[in-house]
């Protein structure tokens, strides 16, 4: 009795812990706008570019989430005079730029690097 009971709270421990560390694939809605109007919206709200990279990132293709991730830009912009900031990721296939967040309360963490 001992050993099905060890069995059962073995069986429902790795279930709940291979729920608890499964990651799920979430559809966020996001805006894309041409360069002139994302420069002009980044202006009105003058926020400036304080750090770009590459992403990698999974997109779609016609079966799904495509196996292979682009390589995709990426620029935050922030308003150190009203904490504002917006993430902006650049899609050269398409010439366009989409804002992937963007809000308030902007705070560097930590010391200058």
């Amino acid at each position: 009795m001992r050993l099905l009971i060890a069995i059962l709270i073995l069986f429902t421990a790795v279930a709940v812990y291979t729920d608890a560390n499964a990651g799920e694939w979430q559809d966020k809605p996001i805006v894309c706008a041409n360069e002139s109007e994302i420069k002009q919206g980044l202006a009105n709200r003058g926020e400036i570019k304080l750090f770009e990279s590459i992403q990698i990132t999974p997109v779609r293709d016609t079966t799904g989430l495509s196996e292979i991730p682009v390589y995709l830009p990426l620029s935050i912009y922030v308003s150190p005079k009203t904490k504002t900031y917006t993430i902006i990721e650049y899609h050269p296939g398409y010439d366009t730029y989409c804002i992937i967040s963007y809000g308030t309360d902007w705070n560097l963490i930590g010391e200058q690097l």
